[in-house]
């Protein structure tokens, strides 16, 4: 029995429909697997990152408070010791509710043993401190140190895992795309064959956007992100599209993050290592008759704040993220600025006397009390009268004001040196921006920190700016309300 041309056509058209059903379905299947990684991607490998950085960052802080602690022995601060041991263990929980790989697991279980063993250790010395006993102290600190070391070494190779992974499934959606780009590219042969124009669009309509994908998908696989996707597609790829995009930007941020932390940390640490350097020759040379007179032993104090000073840098660097998300915690009181000031006039005074700088101040008498984070406000101004100090010429000045405005507090930081270039004075506070010296070829900050400095004011519900002239150095001012 012969077939008619109807039927023919009828079977050819049912073929082509059969084979369209086939291709759409294959091509959604393959979409939503992509879509399945992306996904995986954004809500747990970056809730991974996320979390390793809140572990990272509590860490730093107990061991900050353990330290101070056995110093000065406050109990206040072992209070805050034990705070941040419990959200240590609250993060540490939730993380292992992501994690889902038994490698990630090993290193939270690792992670967790070593904490318990630190928490054990520092609970044990404080019995001895409050029962008066003798104990072995450096025993104890090598002990804590070791143990932290293992902490930061196993979040380390779990953050080290997690991009692996991350990239591992960035590969899997380059295989996914080409498989699904194969298929469409048949159909649309075997639609061409059949003279079905609506076969082309549909397959031109996938094969195009995918294409696209596959491309990208492999600039990510050689760690090239570039910019996000702009694809004219079906709303299932433009789901996947915004999927894409957003793993990409975060991916791009990660990235960021660690070049720029490693690149900003050694211009960040020079001011306080001159200082330690410049102390410490000094009270060298005091030593050679076997004697120390009170100003070096004035100058060791300050080399050991400088030591602090070290890591709550670091710490800032790591809670910057955190500012600009408005997750940070601040602890306010109503204070005076004055004794803050005099803290950081005293630490800068080596440096100070080193190049023969006048560092002078001018506070009113009567200064109203702000509602400020006292650790928070030590960060700024040692960060502004830092800059001023070590980007002044030697026998340069440097001003320090601070008095009463309407509703507030003003402070200003003004120095001689040679300013900031006029064309980016307005971009000094934006993140990771650097300057150079109008008429130098030195770096005028690295710009993170004016940047936390201006997360920090804005927190306190003040205002920060710059005043800048070439010929006569530059002016950083801000406004705390009262």
């Amino acid at each position: 029995m012969r077939l008619t041309i109807f039927s023919r056509l009828v079977i050819g058209y049912f073929v082509i429909f059969i084979l369209a059903m086939t291709v759409s379905i294959y091509s959604i299947a393959q979409l939503r697997q992509l879509e399945k990684v992306t996904q995986s991607i954004l809500f747990i490998d970056n809730r991974l990152i996320d979390y390793e950085k809140n572990l990272s960052d509590i860490l730093l802080s107990m061991m900050r408070y353990e330290k101070k602690f056995i110093i000065i022995r406050d109990h206040g601060l072992y209070d805050q010791f034990m705070l941040a041991k419990d959200d240590f263990h609250i993060q540490l929980k939730g993380i292992m509710t992501v994690a889902d790989t038994d490698k990630a697991r090993d290193f939270l279980m690792r992670i967790e043993q070593l904490q318990r063993r630190y928490e054990s250790l520092f609970t044990e010395e404080v019995s001895y401190i409050k029962s008066g006993q003798q104990y072995s102290v450096d025993t104890f600190k090598q002990e804590k140190e070791y143990t932290v070391n293992g902490i930061m070494e196993a979040l380390k190779e779990l953050r080290s895992y997690i991009q692996w992974t991350t990239y591992e499934k960035v590969n899997r959606l380059s295989g996914a795309d080409i498989n699904a780009s194969k298929v469409a590219i048949v159909t649309g042969v075997v639609s061409l064959i059949f003279g079905i124009i609506i076969s082309v669009v549909i397959t031109v309509g996938i094969t195009r956007p995918l294409s696209v994908i596959k491309k990208k998908t492999g600039e990510i696989a050689r760690g090239e992100f570039g910019d996000d996707l702009e694809l004219s597609s079906p709303p299932e790829i433009m789901m996947l599209e915004q999927s894409f995009n957003s793993m990409c930007a975060k991916l791009k941020e990660i990235d960021k993050m660690k070049s720029d932390f490693f690149s900003l940390m050694s211009h960040e640490l020079r001011t306080p290592l001159t200082t330690i350097r410049e102390g410490t020759n000094l009270f060298l040379e005091g030593l050679e008759d076997g004697k120390a007179t009170e100003k070096q032993k004035r100058l060791l104090t300050i080399i050991n704040e400088e030591c602090n000073r070290l890591i709550n840098m670091v710490n800032s660097l790591l809670d910057l993220s955190k500012m600009e998300a408005g997750m940070m915690t601040y602890n306010f009181s109503q204070e005076d600025i004055y004794p803050l000031i005099s803290k950081i006039t005293g630490e800068m005074e080596p440096l100070v006397e080193t190049k023969k700088i006048s560092l002078e101040t001018e506070i009113e008498k009567e200064l109203p009390k702000i509602k400020m984070d006292i650790e928070r406000m030590l960060q700024v101004l040692r960060n502004l009268i830092g800059n001023a100090v070590k980007f002044t010429p030697d026998n340069g000045t440097v001003r320090i004001y601070a008095g009463s405005v309407a509703h507030g507090l003003k402070v200003s930081i003004a120095d001689t040196g040679t300013g900031i270039s006029k064309e980016k004075i307005e971009m000094v506070f934006e993140k990771y921006h650097q300057d150079i010296l109008a008429g130098s070829n030195k770096l005028k900050g690295s710009g993170l920190g004016l940047s936390i400095v201006k997360q920090i004011i804005n927190a306190h519900g003040g205002k920060v700016w710059v005043e800048n002239t070439s010929d006569r150095g530059s002016t950083f001012s801000f406004v705390l309300p009262a």
